[in-house]
């Protein structure tokens, strides 16, 4: 029967690219492990302690990792990014298939299911490498690098990124949107757009080019927004996504800085006493 062990040291690192990396877990420590055989594979249940996915939650998270160990090394061994989504991660190395749910614990009794779906993967690399290794080499690196720039790999990252970013758009777009409002009122009703700062005692009424500049001054960052928003919908879990994501974003807070003391320089400049 298998028992609970101490890991060994270095345990973790011994693997080429196991799940817990592909997710972008930061891993504090192996709790135990559980070693063992099924349907011919010899297999192993990692407990992990990793820090939170959850950019509001500062206590870490426990995940079981099921892994079993392939025929022999290669690197044709494969399975499409796409395996790993937010109900189950599955993936494969030059050694190993892993199969896990993220923050999930499976009791004991649970294990047969969990051995059997992982030695069915195996099973399924395996398979699969058979159908492969006939074809050229040079296509197999080819198909599996197209895979990995266009497929999606799901990772609990990107959405904290994209509630992140949603949180500060949101908002901006209603700030703008208002706005926006009371300048294409104003241009109704009087042909300019008046303002008045009670704190400074001046008023402005802005006209002509002056009021194509404020238009563009409050529709730049919607269309950044915009942009990002497609980014959000198009490449999110793709390879790459939080760079992207993250300097869109950082684009959008220094551009709607550097256009709020523009649309004072331009209030200033047709400022009066009132």
């Amino acid at each position: 029967m298998a028992v609970r062990e101490a890991p060994p040291p270095g345990l973790l690192d011994s693997f080429s690219a196991p799940l817990w990396e592909r997710l972008g877990l930061s891993v504090q420590r192996t709790e135990w492990i559980v070693k063992g055989q099924h349907r011919g594979y010899d297999w192993m249940a990692i407990e992990t302690h990793h820090e939170t996915t959850n950019f509001l939650d500062n206590h870490g998270s426990s995940t079981t990792f099921f892994v079993m160990r392939l025929p022999r090394k290669s690197r044709d061994w494969y399975l499409p990014p796409s395996r790993i989504t937010s109900s189950r991660q599955v993936c494969v190395d030059e050694e190993c298939v892993y199969v896990a749910e993220l923050g999930q614990q499976p009791r004991v009794r649970e294990w047969r299911y969990w051995l059997d779906t992982t030695a069915d993967v195996a099973d399924e690399v395996v398979r699969t490498k058979r159908t492969r290794t006939a074809q050229p080499r040079a296509h197999l690196s080819a198909s599996k690098k197209a895979a990995s720039e266009t497929e999606r790999s799901w990772n609990p990252h990107d959405t904290n990124w994209v509630f992140l970013w949603c949180s500060v758009m949101l908002p901006l777009t209603g700030l703008l949107l208002v706005l926006l409002t009371f300048t294409y009122t104003d241009w109704l009703s009087t042909g300019n757009v008046t303002d008045c700062d009670s704190v400074g005692y001046t008023f402005s009424a802005i006209q002509g080019w002056r009021m194509w500049a404020l238009l563009a001054i409050l529709v730049t960052p919607l269309v950044w927004m915009c942009n990002m928003v497609h980014t959000m919908f198009t490449r999110i879990y793709k390879p790459g996504f939080a760079l992207q994501i993250n300097l869109e974003g950082a684009v959008l807070v220094g551009g709607t800085y550097v256009l709020a003391h523009a649309l004072d320089a331009l209030e200033a400049s047709v400022g009066t006493v009132c």
